[in-house]
């Protein structure tokens, strides 16, 4: 049944009142129809935006964009206080071996992390974050980098202050290149072993270059070991004092002898392909207290001749 041009509407009161009609046009009860509906709907969506944030809405609610920017934000912060932290636990390990090689007391690692909570000492070159926290928060607190950076400050100042006075001892830190020519063709850390494709962790540096080029000590210090092993091949390894040392490998020839004194700078052997090797390099290994660290903190001058 369609709509009617007029409808009329009879009021009859209680009592003995006199009644009335109305008339209303079909367009007028089509225009009050309208009317409700779109507040309705306005009502509706409002509520929606208010209560899911209007996700519907193409880039989300005013809210959701803030909480997404903010969420970046920390992103972004959480990246740079992890190379922070990264560039402070570098320093800290060279500082432990200058302060080793220079008979000084190294930095306590407990007090240069005073204030930190949810770990133990670092080791040289751990990164030193605190896992993420529930509430999507910074893993470490700022506070305890700036007080690292100065504990490693004063101790750095000491350090200076004694290698000032004591100019000899300079040449027992390894601060140059081992050789003079070739290109970094391996990093120390995780590689894929070129032997058996898996990862296997590489403890020191492959300089690529011709059999025969001529390798530096890379400090002064006494030869203690000239010998051929399995792995590394021909190798010297050399004794700076103060726990550390270096060592050279898969070499063609020596040119030194255990206990001889060397010098930096000193040609101590010829570069080679001996030893489990997959092509002419040379592996090159900083070492403290026996234990492997990365050698590129300590490569000071680029050259090895470099005074």
């Amino acid at each position: 049944m369609g709509l009617q041009k007029r409808y009329s509407f009879l009021f009859i009161p209680d009592g003995d009142g006199r009644s009335r009609e109305f008339r209303i046009s079909r367009w007028a009860i089509l225009s009050v129809v309208a009317v409700v509906g779109a507040l309705t709907l306005g009502t509706a969506l409002y509520a929606v935006d208010v209560g899911v944030g209007a996700a519907w809405r193409p880039g989300g609610s005013p809210l959701a964009r803030q909480n997404q920017q903010l969420s970046q934000d920390i992103d972004r912060a959480r990246a740079r206080v992890a190379s922070l932290q990264q560039d402070l636990d570098a320093v800290f390990a060279y500082q432990q071996m200058v302060a080793a090689a220079v008979d000084v007391a190294p930095l306590d690692a407990e007090a240069r992390l005073a204030g930190v909570g949810g770990r133990g000492p670092l080791a040289p070159g751990e990164l030193g974050l605190a896992d993420e926290a529930a509430d999507g928060t910074l893993p470490v607190d700022l506070e305890s980098i700036l007080h690292q950076a100065r504990i490693q400050r004063q101790g750095m100042a000491a350090l200076l202050d004694t290698l000032s006075a004591r100019q000899e001892v300079r040449d027992r830190i390894p601060s140059i290149r081992p050789c003079d020519i070739g290109w970094l063709s391996s990093r120390y850390g995780m590689r894929r072993d070129p032997f058996t494709g898996k990862q296997a962790f590489h403890r020191g540096l492959d300089f690529s270059l011709p059999v025969g080029t001529p390798v530096r000590a890379t400090a002064a210090g006494v030869v203690r070991t000239v010998e051929k092993q399995r792995g590394l091949g021909r190798l010297v390894k050399i004794d700076h004092g103060g726990g550390v040392q270096t060592v050279y490998a898969h070499l063609h020839e020596a040119r030194v002898s255990r206990g001889d004194r060397v010098e930096r700078g000193q040609v101590i052997a010829l570069s080679g392909n001996s030893g489990r090797s997959t092509a002419p390099h040379l592996h090159y290994e900083v070492r403290i207290g026996g234990r492997s660290v990365n050698p590129l903190t300590y490569i000071l001058d680029t050259y090895a001749g470099s005074p």
